[in-house]
Order: structure tokens, then sequence, then C-alpha cells
């Protein structure tokens, strides 16, 4: 992938990657809905494939009651993408962590490879698919 838009869609991306991790680690749900577009779809190989509002809200309450009051932190990196105008793709790594009575573990690792879109908004996830290549 070669480096393509301007600095502040770049930017911009790289937010809506950060914002995306800090909201669902901080169950602030309706935030971490915001990060995609209307139609935005979340695939995951745990929890399915989830489309819109309606269905990232399925998604968000499937993942708080697989937590089991543990706290968990996204770690997201190597961030990769292009923009073509108001679209864009990339990927980047994903390592997890699961804190719960004062141990911390990595338990997953893998990637996410993304389609964006601009909107009046700003940039949003139009499809988010995780990839897991482990486990502990």
């Amino acid at each position: 992938m070669g480096v393509s838009g301007s600095l502040e869609d770049r930017e911009e991306i790289r937010e809506l990657h950060a914002r995306y991790c800090l909201t669902i680690d901080n169950g602030r749900y309706e935030e971490w809905i915001s990060c995609f577009t209307a139609d935005g779809v979340f695939e995951s190989p745990r929890f399915g494939r989830h489309a819109g509002t309606d269905g990232l809200k399925k998604f968000a309450a499937m993942y708080k009651e697989s937590l089991g009051g543990a706290r968990v932190l996204h770690v997201v990196t190597n961030h990769t993408f292009e923009i073509s105008g108001a679209t864009g793709s990339g990927t980047c790594y994903l390592l997890y962590y699961h804190c719960k009575d004062g141990r911390v573990q990595q338990t997953t690792v893998g990637y996410y490879t993304d389609k964006l879109r601009k909107t009046d908004a700003g940039w949003r996830f139009e499809n988010r698919q995780v990839t897991i290549l482990g486990h502990s």
C-alpha cells in the first residue's frame, strides 16, 4: 500500500482507530457505534457479522456480556491505509489484553481489515473485519 490522502485525512483515520479502541474498552458503546457509518458492518470470527446501527447494538450487548466483569484493552499498531477521495481501505495489527483480578493476560493477536468512508461527520468504518491469528 502506498501513501495517499491528505495529512488531515490520514490523521483523522488514526484518531478513528484510537477512538474505536478507547470507546469499546471503556464501555462507551454508543460512541463505539458512532465510529461506523449508519450502514457499517463489523465482522468477527467469534461474534459473527453485525450490520447497521441495530446490528452493532446487538454486538455491543453480546460483547459486554462476554467480558464477565473483566477490563479489556485493544491495542492497534502498524496502521497502513490508502485513500481515494471519500473512500479508503487499510489494515492494522491487533493486540488484545484481558485484565481481571489483578492479572493481565494478552489473549489474542490478529489484525483488522477496514473499508473506510468519509461522511459529513468525518471518517468512519464502512466495514471492519477482525482476523484472529492466535489465542492464549
